[in-house]
Formats: C-alpha cells, sequence, structure tokens
C-alpha cells in the first residue's frame, strides 16, 4: 500500500503527517509555515517522494457540527490540493484536534511546544482517525461537495 498524507489546515500554518506503509499508523512530519514558500510546490514533492495514494484533509467544524468560515475554507484548500496532485482528497472531522494534541505533547513532556508541533500532531491525530475508520468499515471520510 501507498502511504495517505494528513494534513490540518490553518491560515499561518499547516500540519502535516503522512501514513505507515501498511495505512494503520500515522505520523506527525513537520509544519508548513507560510513564509515558507509555496505550500503546494512542497506538497507537490511530498506527494512524489513518498508516492502518496491520498489526502485527508481535516474539516473544522464547529462544536455543533455546523460549518463556518473556516470550514468553507478548508473545503477550498482540499479541492486545490485535489487540483494540484490529483489524488483523492477526504475531509475529515477535526473538531477538538488541537485540544487533543496538546494534551498529547504534555503527557508525553512537551508543555509548552511551539504551535508548528501542535499542528503537527493535530494532522497526525486527524489522519489516524481517518485510518481507523477506514480499516473498521471501508468508510473514507466525509465527501468532499
Amino acid at each position: 500500500m501507498s502511504p495517505y498524507l494528513g494534513l490540518d489546515y490553518g491560515l499561518s500554518r499547516i500540519g502535516i503527517a503522512v501514513s505507515d506503509s501498511t495505512d494503520t499508523l500515522a505520523i506527525a512530519l513537520h509544519t508548513h509555515q507560510r513564509s515558507e514558500g509555496s505550500f503546494f510546490t512542497y506538497l507537490t514533492q511530498i506527494v512524489h517522494e513518498r508516492q502518496i495514494q491520498g489526502v485527508v484533509v481535516g474539516l473544522p467544524l464547529k462544536t455543533s457540527g455546523e460549518e463556518g468560515e473556516l470550514a468553507v475554507r478548508a473545503r477550498e484548500f482540499a479541492r486545490m490540493v485535489a487540483q494540484h496532485t490529483g489524488l483523492p482528497v477526504f475531509l475529515e472531522d477535526e473538531r477538538f484536534t488541537s485540544q487533543e494534541a496538546r494534551a498529547q505533547l504534555r503527557l508525553s513532556g512537551q508543555r509548552g511546544r511551539p504551535k508548528s508541533e501542535v499542528d503537527a500532531v493535530a494532522a497526525e491525530i486527524i489522519l489516524q482517525q481517518f485510518l481507523d475508520r477506514k480499516l473498521r468499515s471501508g468508510n473514507e471520510g466525509i465527501p468532499p461537495r
């Protein structure tokens, strides 16, 4: 199997995670800062180097489950990822992933880590949720509109 890429979309940073070769474990990779240049150039490089088969983008729903402005932006970002990579892109509910990422870092003794590390761990959590559901049921996330 080829791995999946997980993305935690944000206005200034994008957390990035990748699955292992068995598609059972997500691993935080990096956080891309907007100041580092074109994300899509970087994305194309990762997709090629790691032979990515699909991309999972976090969908920031409100606690009520409704979509707000950030969810609309994340959907547009997901469409752009699909256009640039030609890969299938799946949306994954990302409610509470940043809080969970901070808690994981705190439990591992990494309290007060930079926001960029939180974003990469949040991408890992988003991707792991997708992989777990895919393994259990074959369901591959929220279909893009």
